[in-house]
C-alpha cells in the first residue's frame, strides 16, 4: 500500500541542498520512493511531500537522513513527520 508522508523539516534552502549532497542524492530517488516535492513554508524551511511504496521504505530512509542530518547539525529540532494511507494518485 503507499504512503504519503509530509515531512515538516525545518531545516533552509541551504541545508537541503547540502543535505542532498551528503545523501549522495541525484535525480533518482531512493528504493521505494515515488515522488518527492521539496516546498517552501511561509517561515522560509523546506517542507517535503513524498509518495512511498511502503512505510517501511519510506522510515528506512528516514533514518539515514536523520543520521546525516545530526551529523551535520542542521535544523532546529527534530522534524515532524506525517504519514498517511494513499487513496488516490493522479498525475498529468
Amino acid at each position: 500500500m503507499a504512503i504519503a508522508r509530509i515531512v515538516e523539516t525545518r531545516i533552509t534552502p541551504e541545508e537541503y541542498d547540502q543535505m542532498r549532497e551528503r545523501l549522495g542524492m541525484d535525480d533518482t530517488p531512493p528504493p521505494g520512493g515515488a515522488f518527492h516535492v521539496a516546498a517552501l513554508g511561509e517561515d522560509g524551511k523546506v517542507r517535503i511531500v513524498e509518495v512511498w511504496d511502503s512505510r517501511e521504505q519510506a522510515e528506512a530512509w528516514g533514518e539515514k537522513v536523520a543520521a546525516a542530518r545530526t551529523e551535520a547539525g542542521f535544523g532546529d529540532g527534530p522534524p515532524s513527520i506525517e504519514y498517511l494511507e494513499v487513496h488516490s494518485i493522479v498525475q498529468r
